[in-house]
């Protein structure tokens, strides 16, 4: 009696390992934008105008929605094959 040898196919993961570059520089982009937009609040005792800043208010929303858009397009990227 013969013994047949099966080959086993190599599994397909559903995303590429480009994929998962785009997903984590798009996490790190998101975790970035947060830490821009934290600090030091105003309270009823002291007034602190940084909560008004630029980064908090322009630049570190700006940097989570690319973050965002950038997992977005991770997840939907389709590499040439």
């Amino acid at each position: 009696m013969k013994t047949k040898i099966v080959k086993e196919k190599e599994q397909e993961t559903v995303l590429s390992k480009k994929n998962y570059i785009i997903l984590i520089s798009g996490s790190i982009l998101i975790i970035a934008g947060y830490i821009l937009m934290s600090g030091e609040g105003s309270t009823l005792a002291a007034y602190h105008p940084d909560i008004f800043s630029e980064t908090r208010i322009r630049i570190a929303p700006l940097v989570c929605l690319l973050g965002y858009l950038l997992n977005i397009f991770g997840i939907l990227y389709r590499p040439l094959k």
